[in-house]
């Protein structure tokens, strides 16, 4: 894979697309106090209005959308703030963005990235 600013502005449309996912639903589940599953469930609904053109689809910005809200459902990493939020959503779109061609045809392969970022989160948090 060679670097450039192609590929920059590729992984800076999935780091924003996984930070809005994930700060959405832990906004809906922290200010309405709404549950989770709830909260992840209209984060995603409301992704999927996003339009759906070559370029949007090309870049898989419905399932880091969705990934984000996954990681902000089961996490509580989220809970600890926004550096944790903004730390989890670079790990999650970076893991996303460098292993997605070695994921084709993996069934829950947007579960198995939300829980190892969540799961290097929760490690960062408490041994860095």
């Amino acid at each position: 894979m060679v670097f450039s600013l192609k590929y920059f502005e590729l992984w800076i449309l999935k780091f924003g697309t996984f930070l809005l996912g994930c700060s959405f639903c832990f906004f809906l589940q922290s200010q309405y106090q709404l549950t989770a599953v709830v909260a992840a469930a209209l984060t995603g609904f409301l992704g999927s209005f996003i339009p759906d053109t070559k370029r949007i689809e090309s870049t898989h910005v419905h399932a880091t959308i969705y990934m984000g809200a996954f990681v902000a459902m089961g996490s509580r990493v989220v809970n600890a703030g926004p550096g944790q939020i903004l730390l989890v959503s670079f790990l999650g779109s970076s893991i996303y963005f460098f292993m997605s061609p070695y994921f084709k045809g993996l069934g829950g392969r947007l579960g198995l990235i939300a829980f190892i970022s969540s799961l290097l989160g929760v490690a960062i948090r408490f041994w860095g």
